[in-house]
């Protein structure tokens, strides 16, 4: 069964279906967000990939969503970016190999806010709460006083050899679809990014 989080929010939001394709003749069929204003393929994509690559390398992973939110607005996304950087190398010294996902959203507050996922090797770790204190402890630093929203249920386990896996699986990019919707995504302008990722590749022959 879904955890109840995720039923409130389709009762909320409702689903559509989107098609992954898996290779040139076949497609896993997954639920995503329905939103009024659709959604962008693009985001979909690089978030879905992302989390595919890190299943392909390893049988478990922690998926991790969280929004950092800032005091002042920026035109850029430089907070965001010097984030990203001073996390990588505490990160991967601990953690091993990760992606991740943000993307910039604004809607009514006079600054933009980020969401954001983290997809970790599971192996290394099977619960988020040391390196959430750790994004907690860097962002407010980064970005002077910003603060790091934790949703409710904020994280799932995947395990591939698990008879659950699908299902939490499916649920996992239905919480991750939310990050692709095209409302209160403003684009300041052609040069700023409204999202940006990990850049993780498939090894060969997998």
């Amino acid at each position: 069964m879904p955890s109840q989080s995720v039923q409130e929010l389709k009762d909320k939001h409702g689903f559509e279906v989107h098609y992954q394709k898996l290779s040139e003749e076949s497609y896993i069929a997954l639920e995503i967000m329905n939103f009024p204003s659709g959604y962008y393929y693009d985001i979909l994509k690089s978030t879905l990939k992302q989390l595919d690559v890190m299943l392909c390398k390893f049988s478990k992973v922690l998926v991790v969503r969280l929004d950092l939110r800032l005091k002042e607005y920026s035109k850029n996304n430089k907070v965001v970016s010097q984030f990203i950087s001073a996390l990588q190398k505490k990160i991967k010294s601990a953690y091993g190999e990760f992606a991740y996902i943000w993307v910039r959203e604004q809607s009514k507050a006079k600054q933009q806010h980020y969401h954001l996922a983290y997809f970790f090797n599971g192996h290394k770790i099977a619960h988020p709460s040391k390196v959430i204190t750790f994004i907690q402890s860097k962002w407010d630093c980064v970005s002077a006083g910003g603060s790091v929203y934790i949703p409710d249920n904020c994280f799932y386990q995947l395990f591939t050899n698990q008879p659950n896996f699908y299902q939490s699986f499916k649920d996992a990019v239905y919480r991750l679809s939310y990050l692709a919707k095209c409302y209160s995504k403003r684009r300041v302008s052609q040069s700023v990014k409204n999202y940006s990722s990990s850049r993780l590749e498939y090894s060969e022959g997998s």
